[in-house]
């Protein structure tokens, strides 16, 4: 493993024949550390939960595979899965299985396999976990009237009405795939750690601290250069950074890697590679929507008017994200609305006229609620953001109180209806248009209906319905296409900008990128000697 003695000549050149296998080529002057590829980096949340876990570890530690996967414009692409195909009345999906793949301990993988991971995510339907908030079986799968092995690396996958969506839905993290030896059949919990198909293994983790992952020798396909990565927790992005520049860790990786300001700061010096990724998260206004003044759509979208998100993104930001271009993330390629009519934009003048119409010649006050700077997702510097909306909504008669609350409190402040705007983010799992904007505007959704959004439109309702069992594609994407038109001239939202992962690393890691739904590229990473 990576961490036994080096036997120097013998382990070197084996490691040069491996690398010039893996098309990495390492130079004679390389010496002991390139030889012996050991990663360490810097991340500010958790990515292991332990076995009562529906994954147990993030997905960005490459444990498990999917059996479909994501490409970084979130076209869908083969993983475990070499194809699949969908009946021509849309009521039955068969997947094509790879056949050369072994788990880590050897146990091969199989259509049995897959069924039984499929019954076991319905088996943790409704159970939290701290990655994507678990699974939610209904909305990924639906309800299958069979799942079944047609062959020994063959599944369908058959439903009483279509589901032309499928693969979207649980492509990356929902159909991830564990060797069924490594759970217990009642509880659907991991024994031991987790058994996965993926380049690497869980060898050691504790909360809050570290987790070390060693390369899967059984890999089924290339594997990585690297032979052990350790990941240190630093909540404290001052000291993930400190960490970096004093050569503790080797690169800060992941959502909430380095603050936007950070990230300018070490672009600054050589010694370091600072580089920003699309990312599968937007970060919005929200409204509560439940009472005045943004029960009125013409006051919201005045605030969405009113906000130039160029400035946001270059003067607040430093040019680390991406402006918003419309309510869902330009990054989701396959279903973002490219047409005018959707798009979010910027006219402060028509701001103005449209707040005076509803408003008349008063002044109200309202409170915008925002988190402070913290770990994942919440690394965004809302309060300097928030005061930058404070003296920019003002104009519109909107006399803005500001309210910086931790998470918890804030979460239970939307459910109860105590705040005006808020600072949000979504983030998601997958590009399925029916997953992101069901949750998003459908009337009975928990951001709609429990958090005080109080969106409710019938027309949305009904073509969301009607798209998600709508198997030509084409008609498919124009009711989601439509959706999005509604939603932005209602403005359910303000979107603000497209996140990106921010990562830097030392001069002598090479490879090393983002994936778009928040894995690190470890599995192209390579150490050169410094």
């Amino acid at each position: 493993a990576g961490n036994s003695l080096l036997r120097p000549l013998t382990l070197a050149l084996a490691f040069l024949l491996f690398l010039s296998g893996t098309g990495i080529v390492a130079s004679a002057q390389d010496g002991p550390r390139a030889a012996r590829q050991e990663l360490t980096v810097g991340i500010s949340r958790n990515l292991v939960n332990g076995n009562e876990d529906f994954w147990y570890t993030h997905a960005s530690l490459q444990v498990y595979e999917p059996l479909i996967k994501y490409d970084d414009s979130w076209q869908l692409q083969p993983a475990l899965a070499e194809s699949w195909t969908l009946s021509p009345d849309g009521l039955t999906w068969t997947f094509k299985l790879r056949e050369d793949v072994h788990f880590s301990n050897g146990d091969p993988f199989n259509a049995d396999v897959v069924v039984a991971n499929i019954h076991r995510a319905e088996q943790f339907s409704g159970r939290p976990s701290i990655f994507l908030g678990g699974i939610n079986y209904p909305e990924i799968y639906g309800a299958p009237t069979s799942i079944t092995a047609t062959g020994p690396y063959e599944v369908q996958i058959a439903y009483a009405e279509p589901r032309p969506l499928l693969p979207y839905s649980i492509a990356n993290h929902y159909s991830a795939q564990f060797d069924p030896a490594s759970w217990d059949p009642e509880t659907g919990n991991f024994l031991d750690k987790p058994i996965g198909t993926g380049r690497f293994v869980l060898v050691d983790w504790q909360r809050d601290q570290y987790a070390v992952l060693e390369r899967n020798e059984n890999y089924w396909g290339e594997k990585p250069a690297l032979t052990k990565i350790t990941l240190k927790i630093y909540t404290d992005p001052n000291a993930r950074v400190s960490a970096l520049k004093s050569g503790e860790v080797d690169a800060l990786v992941e959502l909430g890697a380095l603050l936007p300001a950070q990230a300018a700061e070490l672009a600054q010096d050589s010694t370091f590679q600072v580089s920003a990724h699309a990312s599968a998260c937007q970060t919005y206004i929200g409204f509560n929507g439940t009472k005045a003044p943004f029960n009125d759509p013409r006051v919201r979208r005045a605030v969405s008017l009113a906000v130039d998100r160029d400035t946001i993104v270059n003067d607040i930001l430093s040019g680390y994200v991406a402006p918003a271009k419309g309510i869902v993330s330009q990054f989701n390629t396959p279903f973002f609305n490219t047409s005018p009519e959707a798009a979010a934009t910027y006219d402060f003048d028509q701001a103005v006229s449209l707040a005076q119409e509803a408003l008349g010649d008063q002044t109200v006050k309202v409170v915008l609620a925002f988190t402070p700077p913290s770990e994942g997702i919440g690394q965004w510097p809302f309060p300097l953001i928030a005061q930058y909306l404070q003296a920019t909504l003002q104009p519109l008669g909107l006399d803005i109180d500001l309210k910086q609350l931790e998470t918890a409190a804030l979460t239970d402040a939307r459910n109860n209806g105590d705040f005006d705007l808020v600072l949000g983010n979504s983030c998601w799992a997958s590009s399925d248009p029916n997953y992101q904007l069901s949750r998003l505007f459908s009337s009975t959704s928990a951001i709609q209906a429990t958090q005080h959004g109080g969106y409710n439109n019938p027309e949305v309702d009904q073509l969301l319905a009607q798209a998600a069992v709508e198997i030509d594609p084409a008609k498919q994407k124009d009711l989601y296409n439509q959706v999005q038109v509604i939603a932005a001239q209602d403005a359910v939202f303000a979107p603000l900008y497209d996140q990106q992962t921010i990562t830097a690393a030392a001069s002598y890691v090479k490879g090393l990128t983002q994936h778009i739904a928040y894995a690190p590229t470890f599995d192209t990473v390579y150490i050169a000697e410094h």
